[in-house]
């Protein structure tokens, strides 16, 4: 009994570090009911610097991922005519740097406990402190006005990206990241 309890905590603590962190912004202003066609907007601009992301395999991955789920919304996608809204991605993957420490705090009658008397004399403290650099990688998904050209509705989305990782992991996660970041589109309007 005490493995399985072991087993469930374990694939609870996975699945909470491999969720997708998730913001949206949108024009609270705009009739998101009328929406029904969309078209990808062509201007010409890669959707990252990176070579990582601006890449045929990524760019595919993403605008499959993000047909997918508008699909599923029952949004129409048409090219060649006038739509009701066009949608863009970007991408980045950064680094960042993890920095943890840790404080041994040895009172003079064994191993101290959490709480530290200010008055104790003859304590000594030990700290020790580890860093660990890793990457992020950030989906940026844009709604936005075909005639004005005006962000209607931005999400995003990131998480920590692992070292390894192959063609099907990649795309996993691609799909995991947009349909994350795309749950909430379009809003509801709360009365």
């Amino acid at each position: 009994m005490k493995n399985c309890i072991l087993i469930l905590l374990l694939l609870f603590m996975c699945t909470a570090c491999s969720t997708v962190s998730v913001d949206t912004d949108f024009n609270p202003g705009y009739d998101f009911t009328q929406l029904k066609t969309y078209s990808w907007v062509t201007n010409g601009t890669a959707p990252s610097s990176d070579t990582r992301i601006n890449n045929d395999l990524i760019i595919d991955r993403v605008r499959s991922a993000v047909e997918s789920n508008l699909a599923a919304r029952g949004f129409v996608k048409v090219s060649g005519q006038a739509t009701d809204f066009q949608v863009s991605w970007h991408g980045a993957i950064e680094k960042k740097l993890q920095v943890d420490t840790i404080d041994h705090f040895y009172s003079p009658y064994g191993y101290g406990s959490l709480y530290r008397d200010p008055f104790l004399v003859g304590g000594s403290t030990m700290r020790t402190s580890t860093a660990r650099e890793y990457e992020v990688g950030s989906i940026i998904i844009d709604i936005l006005d075909p005639i004005k050209h005006k962000l209607i509705w931005r999400g995003s989305g990131s998480k920590m990206l692992s070292r390894e990782s192959n063609s099907e992991e990649t795309t996993k996660r691609i799909d995991e990241a947009v349909t994350a970041i795309l749950k909430d589109f379009p809003p509801v309007k709360k009365y």
